[in-house]
């Protein structure tokens, strides 16, 4: 697999997302279509679950009020009822806002219309209901953006009326979980996203790396003053919550000189007049709207070819997606990735293109990332993919005179099966000796090894579907081992990468394919996260990264 999770703290919820930088299947590593929202100034004031300082919160009152303030944003909470309908409510029950119990997923639209919502300021005759996304919708055209927190609602269903509204340029959606995140940019990808900081992401350099694969045009809460101006570098903006009770000028002006493009507040209208009085409505942060999106596009040292056939296969399993330098060196070296997922899933989009810059752009490798026949039912087990990479290095060869790289020499990278696929070619069906160097992300090495994949595990039922076969002493289990192919006379250079606590793939399988290496007095290196499961978090992806580029240019040198 290419990147395992992604992991998003909110200040407001804290929802567990790790992203390791190679384990992901297409949720990042996108070019976004998105453009948030006009507004009239460069500061955006987002009123928080609307204006409730007189009225109930998440109301059509509140966003009425937050109208009224001025506010470019109302940042509202959606849920679904049990009858399919979407609301607005922050808490998942409806407890604490109404004079009724429950869940607002057990209760039809129906109950919820019948209750009554608390006005926590002020005893009130007036009756507040909880409103229908429609409603909303309806209330705020034209007249106030919308910064949607999505709680838990079905994402084709928001979008349709979103549509329905004509408001898909007034709403930009706060993402809570990778499936809502992948959803949104399947189904509506002109949809803007904000998201928050990535748990583990300490500097600027790793932000800038999660950044340039991840599809974003607003980061949540950032405080460090260097991490929001590597947000801004790469078009995305930054807004900070500050919403309380307590706020004032203090807090206010805090946020203010980090350099930010918005603030979420509980009190929009004091906030305005604040900004106003002190000539401060466009902030002190960046103007991004002049930042052209498209130059670091234009800008790039290499081209892309994408979806290239190189087979026969069905779809799009034979095809390989090239970047190739602008100014291509007669003799380039090649480098071909090889993408994971268990080798029935996964696409050569995962590659990260932070990655594509640097080897392409940057030190003139030709890069290509491949797909292969996926393992479905019993069809395309192995060795298909084995016989898909000898076919795309073969097709690479044969046109390497065209277009004048090196079609004689190769360095092999994949992560997870695209690890352990890149392995078993270069020891074991590398016939021509073209592969140079390998490496390996926490790919499987010994399927042989019973003890890491006992009967019923997902690593087992994963080697059988793979396979076609139970024996961990059958012959084609040990074809399909890296390391029963592994000898003094097949062995090339290799760098591993390994989680200590990978739970799908056990760090014993890198450790016992480094040991035989270095037996047999092959480079190698191992290094081991002690932490991390299967692939890395964001912590380490930046030591990956380097010391992988480290190891290219002493054993696989560009030029």
């Amino acid at each position: 697999m290419l990147i395992r999770d992604l992991n998003i703290v909110h200040m407001k919820s804290i929802v567990s997302l790790l992203i390791s930088w190679l384990c992901i299947s297409g949720i990042l590593a996108q070019e976004g279509t998105a453009v948030l929202p006009k507004t009239k100034y460069n500061l955006v004031v987002i009123a928080h679950r609307g204006d409730h300082t007189k009225v109930p919160e998440n109301t059509i009152a509140a966003l009425k009020e937050a109208i009224k303030s001025g506010a470019d944003y109302a940042e509202i909470d959606l849920r679904t009822t049990k009858d399919g309908y979407l609301v607005l409510q922050h808490d998942a029950t409806v407890d604490r806002m109404t004079n009724g119990t429950g869940k607002v997923k057990d209760l039809t639209l129906a109950e919820i219309q019948q209750l009554k919502v608390n006005n926590k300021n002020k005893p009130s005759k007036k009756v507040y209901r909880i409103p229908t996304f429609d409603e909303v919708l309806k209330t705020c055209k034209n007249k106030i953006n919308i910064y949607l927190d999505f709680k838990d609602a079905d994402v084709a269903e928001t979008f349709r009326q979103i549509q329905a509204a004509g408001m898909e340029n007034q709403v930009a959606v706060y993402i809570n979980s990778v499936p809502h995140y992948k959803k949104w940019r399947e189904i509506a990808p002109q949809i803007p996203i904000i998201a928050s900081t990535i748990e583990g992401i300490t500097n600027k350099e790793q932000l800038s790396f999660f950044l340039s694969q991840a599809s974003l045009q607003v980061l949540d809460n950032i405080y460090d003053t260097s991490m929001i101006a590597a947000a801004n570098d790469n078009n995305v903006a930054v807004w900070m919550d500050v919403e309380s009770d307590k706020e004032d000028p203090e807090i206010w002006n805090t946020a203010l000189s980090k350099g930010i493009q918005g603030i979420q507040t509980d009190h929009p209208k004091a906030l305005i007049e604040y900004l106003n009085k002190n000539g401060l409505r466009n902030g002190l942060g960046r103007d991004l709207t002049i930042v052209d999106p498209y130059a670091k596009y234009r800008s790039r040292g290499y081209r892309e070819l994408k979806n290239i056939k190189y087979g026969n296969a069905s779809d799009d399993q034979n095809t390989f997606d090239a970047y190739i330098p602008k100014d291509l060196r007669p003799g380039a070296k090649v480098i071909i990735y090889i993408h994971g997922g268990g080798w029935s899933r996964g696409d050569k989009s995962e590659f990260p293109k932070q990655l594509i810059d640097e080897l392409a752009g940057k030190r003139g490798y030709v890069v290509a990332s491949m797909n292969y026949r996926l393992v479905k039912d019993t069809l395309n087990r192995f060795p298909a993919q084995i016989e898909d990479v000898k076919k795309l290095i073969a097709f690479i060869s044969k046109n390497a005179k065209k277009y004048d790289y090196n079609g004689n020499e190769y360095a092999l990278m994949g992560g997870s099966a695209g690890g352990h696929l890149a392995m078993l070619y270069a020891y074991g069906y590398d016939d021509k000796k073209q592969v140079k160097t390998v490496v390996d992300l926490w790919g499987p090495t010994d399927f042989t090894d019973k003890s890491i994949r006992p009967d019923g595990s997902d690593a087992d039922n994963i080697v059988i579907r793979f396979l076609g076969e139970k024996d961990v002493n059958a012959q084609i289990t040990k074809d399909a081992s890296p390391l029963w192919h592994l000898s003094e006379t097949t062995a090339v250079p290799t760098i591993l990468f390994h989680g200590g606590k990978d739970p799908l793939v056990d760090v014993s399988q890198a450790k016992k394919l480094y040991n035989r290496l270095q037996e047999l007095h092959i480079p190698s290196e191992l290094e081991i996260y002690p932490e991390e499961k299967h692939g890395v978090g964001p912590e380490a992806v930046v030591d990956v990264f380097s010391k992988m580029l480290k190891w290219l240019d002493k054993y696989y040198p560009a030029k």
